[in-house]
């Protein structure tokens, strides 16, 4: 009984948080939403942050869980459209995977769109990724994970690393990706009305802000139609109404051994809201996937 209530009042709230993007899905009004919902929605977790510093153009910060040791690393890349960015979402978010997996988090807070098209967030991303590698911390013990538009962003900055001949993360986590800017996907109009939160024109907003102009088939941009071989083992959450639902599914299929969850009726990063029970256990299998590839190079550190 109080797992169906707690999610009929997050659907509640999303569905009102759908409504009020139906009528204003400007940039500047996602990320007041997106600042106003987090006192509702968010995650509670306890946790430390450290000052943001610079990393190249873009701010970055450190992500402590109360009560953790040191082990592993997780490079975090944050939903919002490619548009927005919500601390008050994302950085507990954060805190309760590195909770769960015994890591730390470094957030990357990557320069957004419209203000800042493609390629400036894939140029920020790698630049975090760069900076990890130089700090001498062992690319074993770190993640990459991301949710929305930063799932995209974490498949990209693996692709480029690969392809660039530099050291991989161990694994990456993706939770309701971002994966295809042409959204050609079928749940786009399957899912659309269904979708708690998001309709298929409002998210089709992104194009023009992200990639205006730009072919939106070039992987770096649609990494669903980039070559999906030698990446790190893979995890993939989204919930079976989404309009993205096919993003994941199209994804996982091209690459081999991706581990892959469709959770029945989760709204869009569904892990990020707390009184979930699914969302809980979203949590608990990340953690578990993050420590079955970082454990063996985190042992012994401090």
């Amino acid at each position: 009984m109080r797992e169906s209530l707690q999610r009929w009042a997050v659907e509640r709230a999303l569905h009102v948080a759908r409504a009020l993007l139906a009528r204003d899905s400007t940039p500047a009004h996602i990320r007041k939403l997106a600042a106003r919902a987090a006192p509702f929605i968010a995650r509670r977790e306890q946790f430390d942050a450290s000052v943001p510093f610079a990393v190249g153009e873009a701010r970055a910060w450190w992500i402590q869980p109360t009560g953790i040791p040191p082990g592993g690393v997780i490079l975090y890349f944050h939903g919002g459209g490619f548009v927005a960015e919500a601390r008050g979402i994302h950085d507990p978010l954060l805190a309760a995977i590195g909770r769960a997996s015994g890591s730390r988090g470094f957030m990357v807070d990557y320069r957004l769109a419209p203000e800042h098209p493609f390629p400036a967030a894939t140029e920020d991303c790698f630049a975090a990724w760069n900076f990890l590698l130089s700090s001498g911390i062992d690319p074993e013990r770190i993640v990459f994970a991301g949710d929305s538009a930063g799932g995209n962003l974490a498949v990209v900055t693996a692709m480029r690393a690969r392809d660039e001949g530099l050291p991989l993360p161990a694994a990456i986590v993706l939770m309701s990706p971002v994966l295809d800017l042409t959204f050609s996907g079928a749940s786009m109009e399957r899912n659309d009305g269904i979708d708690p939160f998001f309709r298929a024109e409002t998210v089709r907003s992104l194009q023009a802000w992200y990639g205006k102009g730009l072919d939106l088939r070039d992987p770096r941009l649609s990494p669903l139609f980039g070559r999906l071989t030698g990446l790190p083992p893979m995890m993939l959450l989204v919930g079976s109404t989404e309009v993205l639902l096919d993003d994941t599914l199209r994804f996982a299929a091209k690459v081999a051994g991706a581990r892959t969850a469709v959770w029945h009726g989760m709204p869009h990063v569904f892990p990020a809201m707390r009184g979930l029970v699914a969302g809980d256990r979203a949590i608990r299998e990340i953690g578990d996937f993050i420590r079955e590839h970082t454990t063996a190079a985190t042992q012994g550190t401090s």
